[in-house]
């Protein structure tokens, strides 16, 4: 039961901010919106306020905002009401448009650095601290007589106060001997080391793991920690799809089954662990529909694409055919990632 509550609390929470991008910014250009559901099939619930119809669906593995002259779909529905051009999105400049498309997923960014925030104001910012949590075996600093509880204070005589300018300086100075000045239990330390270069973090290293601690700031440096966190995952999760893509890692996926399954597990944890959990989940969001897939913002946004080069857009039966075989990918995926989620649990993944 908490697995699932977690579960329509993460997910509608994404869904909601996301399709209240669209909706958003459809509004502010004056585009006549039909529908604004949360889930997709028969109706639970619904409301119609100034000419928009708000519902909530049978099945809560999405949403739609369905607009005038956004074109007729298979989800989203068909709507035959004669809206005026000034009205319709397809009559609107293609810079509107686009804006339209990118406010949802811009939309999910904006949520997860809220969310991310909330958190960090809450628990205070994850900070590294001087103190070596741990030695690596056979690298520099364990040749050199670094032991685990040495709190680095200082690097060739020049006084430092945060990791980042610590592991700065020894990045910059590959092959050459530094001298850290330690404090090891009440005494003080003078440890010459050489920084290696290391090819997988391409930088100079001397292979230890330093400590970490949360501490409180003032609003405006918890906010900026909380985007450069946010963008930083975002950053992370593009070079792991890259790096999918590429067959450098393997395709591992995960559907609805394994999301309720991973947010239960942070509900247990606590609240703010499940906000962070729901802030990863809004990041993964906003690339999957960017991702250049029919019927998905991606997908509209080659089309726009296709429509600037080409100075028309493309054909309305092909890009019915387009969306055809985009929404037919996605219920495939659907399937493969449900699969892939009932394989783990299987094998007690």
């Amino acid at each position: 039961m908490l697995s699932l509550l977690a579960f329509i609390f993460v997910l509608g929470l994404l869904v909601v901010c996301h399709e209240f991008g669209h909706f958003l910014f459809a509004r502010i250009f004056k585009v006549r919106v039909f529908s604004f559901a949360i889930g997709y099939g028969p109706k639970l619930w619904s409301k119609t306020s100034s000419q928009t119809e708000y519902s909530i669906r049978l099945f809560p593995l999405g949403g739609f905002v369905k607009m005038a002259g956004m074109g007729d779909n298979v989800i989203e529905g068909h709507h035959r009401q004669e809206v005026s051009d000034a009205e319709r999105f397809d009559k609107k400049p293609l810079w509107q448009r686009s804006m339209i498309v990118v406010a949802g997923p811009l939309m999910n960014i904006c949520l997860s650095i809220v969310l991310v925030f909330i958190v960090f104001t809450a628990t205070g910012v994850p900070t590294g601290n001087l103190e070596i949590q741990q030695v690596m075996e056979g690298g520099p600093a364990e040749r050199a007589g670094i032991r685990a509880g040495d709190v680095v204070f200082a690097l060739n005589g020049i006084t430092f106060d945060s990791v980042e300018d610590v592991a700065g300086a020894i990045s910059a100075s590959p092959g050459e001997e530094i001298v850290l000045s330690i404090r090891r239990n009440s005494e003080t330390i003078f440890i010459p080391v050489t920084p290696e270069w290391n090819e997988e973090e391409n930088r100079a290293l001397i292979q230890v793991v330093f400590g970490m601690e949360s501490r409180r700031t003032n609003p405006f440096l918890t906010l900026g920690r909380s985007v450069t966190s946010v963008f930083g995952w975002f950053a992370l999760s593009v070079a792991g799809l890259f790096s999918t893509i590429t067959g450098q890692i393997p395709l591992q996926l995960t559907g609805p089954i394994g999301i309720a399954q991973m947010a239960g597990q942070a509900a247990q944890v606590g609240f703010l662990n499940l906000l962070m959990f729901a802030s990863l989940i809004s990041i993964f969001l906003a690339l999957f529909n960017l991702l250049p897939i029919p019927i998905l913002d991606g997908g509209h946004l080659v089309l726009f694409a296709y429509e600037k080069i080409k100075k028309k857009p493309l054909d309305p039966d092909k890009v019915g055919i387009i969306y055809l075989i985009g929404v037919v990918f996605l219920i495939l995926l659907a399937v493969f990632v449900t699969y892939q989620d009932f394989t783990r649990i299987l094998v007690g993944q």
